[in-house]
């Protein structure tokens, strides 16, 4: 009640006499009990003294301070007649006066909330764009961002150290880096490696430091083509820092590490635990991989498509990762001189014709689908010595062995819709991977294909209800 400023009592068909302690409010302002059927004296306490007559209106039993005057014993008279039903009005009137007040600080509750929720969000939006730090020169590095970032080159440095290593791989070391604490910010900082030191004789010196400074500018190049890629299904670039000799890129973090782990390490095996998460993430895999060969110009070749560069997000969705070794295609079937790939993922044409294209992505893309159906490494220590898990496929199909031997148990168990359903997933890898380049699909047809193996059902086995599999497999017929 001590809250109140306004309260309108019209037309509620109240009887009895006005509380006097309603004058006493120390808050309230206006007060309307029009059109009601209140008798007695109005009192002259507090707002009553004051109180506009239209307010009092529509009750013929109202006499006193801002109206005529009450006959002597017209107060004493109503006392005296009806001094339950004073009491009763007195009750109903304090009763509606209470609730009043509740929906008023109901009110003021919702309204305190809304305006502190609108604070926070200006908080959060002052904080991230109007008082965050600004990229600024670390003299002798430099931050290049690819969007607003919050930090600068220092933060990045502040987090190079040993206890922050997540990965290494062909290109340099992935670190893990929270740059920021309200609101926490976390990133991937990739410290790529570099050339050797140069050489000691002058006129080679200059040489290499020519050659160095060519290839600085072509990583750079390369990395501020690359920071434009923005896709679902591909890890963003938020940045990079540079100085004369190393280039750290900065990447989004991905809380749930890479496929490789999650596939064949015992302890993240609870991740892709069901064919339907393992058929989600191909499908990322290849929508990501479409982005790069068929949406971006000139189209862009990965070279080394393999588990550990296929990151997983909060919500277990695939993002390609480590576009260290790519290169934009600058024209068809470009001969590179580098190694490309890692072992077990690279293209047998590879070895005799050293040429690089998108059917070099699509046969290691098929090996990244058959480690999602049979859970084996490339490499696997199951294999035979110096066999790959390829070949290991094809010497059963050669010795007419039922391929749902290869199946990863461990998530099909004796469920037949789902042993069918990985059966065709299987059938799509072997295609990414035949021999001859020109017999793989291109990563669109790998598309239509994986949507026609759709799971139709949640990978939950109910034996007894199951079709029985077809024992002369298509999978088996078109490899």
């Amino acid at each position: 009640m001590h809250m109140l400023a306004v309260l309108d009592l019209s037309n509620n068909s109240l009887t009895g006499n006005i509380p006097v302690n309603l004058g006493a409010s120390p808050t309230l302002e206006m007060l309307n009990v029009s059109f009601n059927k209140l008798t007695g004296p109005v009192p002259s306490n507090g707002l009553f003294a004051a109180i506009n007559p239209n307010d009092l209106v529509g009750n013929n039993g109202l006499c006193g301070g801002v109206l005529s005057p009450c006959s002597k014993s017209l107060a004493l008279s109503a006392r005296r007649r009806n001094p339950g039903r004073i009491h009763v009005n007195h009750a109903i009137f304090g009763f509606i006066v209470g609730a009043a007040v509740i929906v008023s600080l109901g009110i003021m509750f919702l309204a305190g909330r809304w305006v502190y929720r609108r604070w926070d969000l200006y908080s959060n939006f002052a904080r991230e764009y109007l008082f965050c730090k600004q990229p600024k020169e670390e003299w002798p590095w430099r931050l290049v961002a690819f969007q607003r970032l919050c930090f600068t080159a220092g933060d990045i440095l502040s987090h190079i150290k040993e206890s922050n290593i997540i990965g290494m791989g062909a290109m340099g070391i992935v670190y893990k880096a929270e740059v920021m604490r309200r609101p926490l910010l976390t990133v991937a900082v990739k410290k790529l490696w570099r050339s050797p030191s140069p050489q000691s004789d002058i006129e080679d010196h200059h040489h290499h430091h020519h050659h160095q400074e060519e290839e600085e500018e072509d990583i750079l190049r390369e990395v501020n083509l690359l920071g434009g890629l923005r896709h679902r299904n591909i890890v963003k670039i938020l940045g990079y820092i540079h100085n004369e000799r190393e280039v750290m890129m900065v990447y989004e973090y991905m809380p749930n590490g890479n496929l490789g782990t999650a596939l064949h390490s015992k302890d993240e095996k609870f991740l892709l635990r069901d064919w339907v998460s393992r058929y989600n993430v191909a499908v990322g895999v290849v929508q990501g991989l479409n982005y790069l060969h068929n949406d971006c110009y000139p189209p862009i070749i990965h070279r080394d498509i393999k588990s550990n560069n296929i990151l997983l997000d909060s919500n277990l969705e695939a993002r390609i990762a480590d576009f260290g070794l790519a290169k934009m295609m600058l024209h068809k079937n470009e001969t590179v001189s580098m190694v490309a790939g890692s072992y077990g993922y690279i293209a047998p044409e590879y070895g005799y014709t050293l040429k690089i294209d998108e059917k070099s992505d699509i046969y290691s893309l098929g090996v990244v689908l058959l480690e999602l159906v049979t859970g084996k490494m490339p490499i696997d220590p199951s294999f035979e010595e110096s066999i790959d898990v390829v070949e290991w496929i094809r010497r059963k199909v050669k010795k007419n062995e039922s391929l749902e031997e290869v199946i990863d148990t461990s998530i099909a168990g004796d469920c037949k819709h789902v042993i069918e359903e990985m059966l065709l997933a299987l059938r799509i890898a072997l295609l990414c991977t035949a021999k001859l380049p020109k017999d793989r699909p291109s990563i669109r047809d790998v598309i239509t294909m994986l949507a026609e193996a759709k799971p139709r059902r949640k990978s939950v086995c109910h034996v007894a209800g199951d079709m029985p599999i077809f024992r002369n497999t298509p999978v088996v017929g078109m490899i």
